[in-house]
């Protein structure tokens, strides 16, 4: 049998809390800290525990090459039983016929360099992928009280909140601005922007509605052919390389017209495809689940998931450090797009990071080397204002510049 290292191998160590049993004998409850070393997979977003020994010969083993595991064995690297743990663990890979496992994340890492990734961003990818992940919003009061009170434990916590309006101590000199006025329609509308989180059960979106969110905001407004095969295509948001990576799935839950389920909004044909009938109330449940516990989001008329596409991106920006954030940037320049054309028709909407995207990334039927999820815009009638707790409705605030 022959093994390798994988391609990519990040270690990490950090100080795990062990009881102390002497303590413990003597009716006392007392922890201690041991260093512990972890190899983080970006394959399957696991934490594989590595000893020091295991450490060491990993150091030692490429990447790029099989080497006999025999050899290994007789100049006392490592022992037949340490080494069929460590391939039993996939913390290494071996060549073996009957290892399907290896197989599996050799060909995975193939595909990771075909697509482009960096090394470094494909671990973050995977190592914050959330799966089942709750939280209790669902449950919890909503008043001003109870978010002051919340809002104070994390002070006792962690000291208070750095100041919202941070000044230069170092500033040579300070020179005040004449204020302008902001009062254009489009000032109007960015004023007007919130978020909503309360929307009307009874009510139906129309399908005009729905219409014009999907071609203003994620519709194609222009394109270019900058090389044969290779096009750019404009949007009403911006785009790194004009690549437009975020791909929209549309989640009907009651649009006139339309069957509740799963879609995929085909831009060059401004059509809706449907990948998935499901039940109103079912799909509710479900995204309920895929929000993390955000039950007043599922209750919106349309959800709409930001599939980010990495096989494209990643194919002009190819293993570069930057692409990721620059991916990430694609789906908050939607978002605030979606948010203002909403407001203009005086529809409710939302965005949310906060979902679990390997088991939604599993729902859609995505390969998540490929492409993955990466928030949701919601949108809808917007609810009555007996829930305006829900709702951060500020005061009024005006810039005041005086000398001092």
């Amino acid at each position: 049998m022959r093994i390798r290292r994988r391609r990519i191998c990040f270690i990490q160590i950090s100080d795990q809390l062990i009881p102390d049993f002497n303590a413990l004998f003597s009716g006392e409850v007392k922890l201690d800290t041991e260093p512990a070393a972890e190899l983080l997979c970006p394959i399957r977003s696991e934490r594989l525990k590595v000893s020091g020994r295991e450490l060491a010969l990993l150091a030692e083993l490429p990447a790029d090459a099989w080497v006999d595991a025999g050899d290994l064995i007789e100049r006392g690297s490592i022992d037949e039983e340490a080494l069929a743990s460590l391939v039993q663990r996939h913390i290494v890979l071996s060549d073996a016929d009957h290892d399907i496992a290896s197989k599996a994340i050799l060909e995975a890492e193939g595909r990771f360099e075909r697509v482009g990734w960096y090394d470094l961003t494909a671990m973050y990818h995977a190592m914050t992928r959330w799966a089942g992940m709750a939280d209790d919003v669902a449950t919890r009061e909503h008043t001003p009280e109870a978010h002051r009170q919340r809002l104070g434990k994390i002070a006792d916590r962690h000291g208070d909140i750095p100041p919202h309006f941070p000044r230069r101590a170092d500033a040579l000199s300070t020179h005040a601005l004449e204020l302008q006025p902001f009062d254009s329609p489009l000032a109007t509308i960015l004023k007007s922007r919130r978020t909503t989180r309360v929307f009307d059960a009874d009510a139906v979106l129309s399908q005009a509605d729905l219409s014009h969110m999907l071609y203003g905001c994620f519709g194609a407004q222009g394109i270019r052919e900058l090389a044969p095969g290779a096009t750019a295509v404009k949007r009403t948001s911006a785009s790194g390389g004009g690549l437009t990576p975020i791909d929209p799935y549309p989640v009907i839950l009651r649009v006139e017209g339309l069957k509740s389920g799963v879609y995929h909004y085909d831009m060059s044909r401004h059509a809706l495809e449907l990948l998935r009938e499901v039940d109103e109330q079912v799909l509710r449940e479900q995204f309920t689940a895929f929000t993390a516990g955000q039950d007043y989001f599922a209750q919106a008329h349309v959800m709409i998931v930001h599939v980010g596409r990495f096989n494209r991106h990643h194919w002009k920006y190819r293993r570069h450090m930057k692409a990721y954030k620059a991916l990430l940037m694609d789906s908050a320049h939607l978002s605030q797009t979606f948010y203002l054309l909403a407001t203009e028709r005086g529809l409710g909407a939302y965005y949310t990071a906060a979902i679990n995207d390997a088991q939604l990334s599993e729902y859609l039927g995505l390969d998540p080397i490929e492409a993955a999820p990466f928030g949701v815009s919601g949108l809808g009638v917007k609810g009555p204002d007996k829930d305006a707790p829900l709702h951060f409705n500020p005061e009024p605030f005006t810039p005041n510049f005086q000398k001092g």
